[in-house]
């Protein structure tokens, strides 16, 4: 092992590297992040923004039915596993949803309603996203509407799979919790539940992305060059979820809109969702498997500066 001593020289070494790994990345990143500034970006994101808004608490809805039908024996955890992930993901009026939801999605009227407006909000939410999308890669033709309104369905579907699957993972995670302790270790109980939740949550949010940038184009989109966009994606949407919360004090909804300030909330968290999610795109199109290669080339000139 290398002394104390000789790490500045090793560091000094490793800069070089490092600083031209820095600029090739920024080459990538910086014309992702231009998108954002267009005009056309944000018609999207406005757009898909409104129609997730319709869609959210439809799928939801389903959501929770499909997991008391499927899996009756954990209905009351699965319960509880979707509520906390949509307080973890939504800023604000969670439980509202949460409970709203569990009190309707029982009842049959509310199940074929939920299925009624989510096939038609799906297609405003993947429509404008498909535009977005094909614009991003230079694909020069979109699908027609009868086209897309079946892509939609069927990203709705997978991304639905994708939901149902984390949630079953996260349910019996907490399962285990429950079963490793005893009733009155509470903190390590929820401790594994937390561990449990955000190991199932994050991959599925990756997995919807990898989706969504794979599927809804309308042409063929290498699958290695998606993955690593999806990832990043899927990372900085637990940015988000987190850092969005924090800045919602300083925005004050409430004091401009009084009553609709949930629906104004919700309106700008999914536009902000929506630009990350073209600026993922982007990053896909432009060739962001590179960075995982970079990240590798960097390892091994940290390695043979310390002499491993």
């Amino acid at each position: 092992m290398k002394s104390v001593r000789e790490l500045p020289e090793s560091w000094r070494r490793f800069w070089p590297h490092f600083r031209s790994s820095v600029v090739e990345t920024a080459k990538l990143i910086g014309p992702s992040a231009r998108l954002l500034t267009t005009t056309e970006a944000h018609t999207y994101a406005y757009s898909v923004s409104a129609n997730f808004l319709l869609a959210s608490l439809p799928f939801l809805f389903l959501l929770l039915w499909v997991a008391n039908q499927l899996l009756p024996s954990l209905g009351a955890t699965q319960q509880h596993v979707i509520g906390q992930l949509v307080v973890s993901y939504l800023p604000a009026g969670q439980e509202r949803l949460v409970a709203d939801a569990t009190r309707l999605a029982h009842r049959h009227t509310v199940q074929v309603f939920s299925f009624v407006m989510l096939a038609i909000s799906s297609s405003g939410v993947f429509l404008p996203l498909e535009v977005a999308l094909n614009s991003i890669w230079g694909f020069k033709r979109n699908r027609g509407y009868v086209r897309n309104q079946v892509v939609s369905l069927a990203l709705v579907l997978g991304c639905g799979a994708i939901a149902y699957a984390s949630v079953v993972l996260a349910s019996l995670g907490n399962a285990l919790a429950v079963t490793l302790f005893p009733a009155s270790w509470t903190v390590a109980i929820a401790g594994l539940s937390w561990l449990f939740l955000n190991l199932s949550s994050v991959p599925a949010a990756v997995a919807v992305f990898f989706l969504i940038y794979w599927l809804l184009p309308n042409g063929k989109v290498p699958a290695a060059q998606v993955l690593p966009a999806a990832i990043y994606a899927g990372l900085l949407a637990e940015v988000f979820k987190t850092v969005f919360p924090w800045l919602l004090p300083f925005l004050d909804f409430t004091t401009v809109y009084a009553t609709l300030a949930l629906p104004v909330t919700l309106l700008v968290w999914g536009y902000c969702g929506a630009l990350l999610l073209l600026f993922g795109a982007s990053l896909s199109a432009r060739g962001v498997a590179r960075l995982p290669s970079l990240g590798a080339r960097l390892g091994r000139v940290a390695k043979s500066a310390h002499g491993g």
